[in-house]
């Protein structure tokens, strides 16, 4: 009985846990590789995760690539492609869609829109 007590007493509120998770985000965004993503869709909780898991997965790969690395360095070179094929399918499927709902597509820093007219 006492043992619950005790347990009972080290136990932290959900207020607590929430403050916690909410500092812990703050100080996370003042890092410089990290960025804020605002979510208006319910998908995006999912593009999210992906794309951690990715940018976790990806910088492995890249270390653990050639002669001494876990990944023949042709197969991380494939995973690296396959990446940059997937965002460049995303820029597209962004670039469809404001076509569709009439919009001009700005594509982020780095990326072209694929379906700008050449004059």
């Amino acid at each position: 009985m006492a043992n619950e007590e005790n347990s009972k007493k080290n136990r932290i509120s959900r207020e607590e846990q929430q403050q916690k998770r909410l500092e812990r985000k703050l100080q996370l965004v003042q890092r410089q590789d990290m960025d804020v993503i605002s979510r208006k869709a319910i998908d995006t909780s999912d593009f999210i995760r992906l794309i951690g898991t990715t940018d976790y997965l990806i910088s492995l790969v890249r270390a653990n690539m050639g002669r001494r690395g876990r990944i023949d360095g042709v197969k991380g070179m494939e995973y690296i492609a396959r990446v940059e094929r997937i965002k460049e399918e995303l820029n597209l499927l962004n670039a469809e869609m404001c076509r569709e709902l009439g919009k001009d597509y700005k594509p982020p820093y780095g990326f072209e829109n694929p379906l700008k007219e050449e004059k």
